[in-house]
């Protein structure tokens, strides 16, 4: 988070850098490949990014996933990770519950934070897979006209966020 004192002066790098500001984001404008296993299928990337070290992200998604198995309650994993395959966080317990009826979509919004242990440029990518022991077909379902997000902002300095996990 940005300070502002008084008498402080307004600088090109304080404008530029006031956070929170997007540095990556990528649209699902169509569904998924089939989720069928515990093997990740890569849902969408950004495109390159600097994640500069002593920043913190926040890595977003909000969008909707499709549970094509009737009668079953079943859990999506869902990872964010650096496009060079590094993991960046994993998102579990994302659960789509899906009663009699298949093909019913169901909003999915997950969100971390995190700061890299060294400046790095990379893409970021949102994968998703089965739990283990699952039995059913998903997919995240996107549309022009009702898009999944991937959005990473930098939202200040990692020292404001004790604790946030590294990647």
């Amino acid at each position: 988070m940005t300070t502002w004192l008084a008498g402080m002066r307004i600088t090109a790098d304080r404008l530029n850098r006031g956070s929170p500001f997007v540095v990556a984001h990528a649209a699902l404008t169509a569904n998924s490949a089939n989720i069928t296993s515990t093997t990740e299928v890569t849902i969408v990337t950004t495109g390159t990014a600097r994640f500069e070290q002593g920043r913190a992200y926040k890595f977003e998604y909000h969008g909707l996933a499709q549970h094509a198995t009737a009668s079953l309650t079943d859990i999506l994993y869902l990872r964010f990770r650096r496009g060079s395959g590094g993991l960046i966080r994993n998102i579990q317990n994302a659960l789509v519950a899906n009663r009699a009826t298949t093909g019913r979509n169901a909003a999915i919004d997950v969100a971390t934070l995190c700061t890299p242990t060294s400046t790095i440029n990379d893409t970021v990518t949102l994968t998703a897979a089965w739990d283990t022991g699952s039995s059913a077909t998903f997919m995240m379902a996107g549309t022009s006209g009702t898009p999944g997000l991937l959005t990473v902002w930098d939202v200040g300095d990692a020292a404001d966020y004790p604790g946030i996990s590294t990647f």
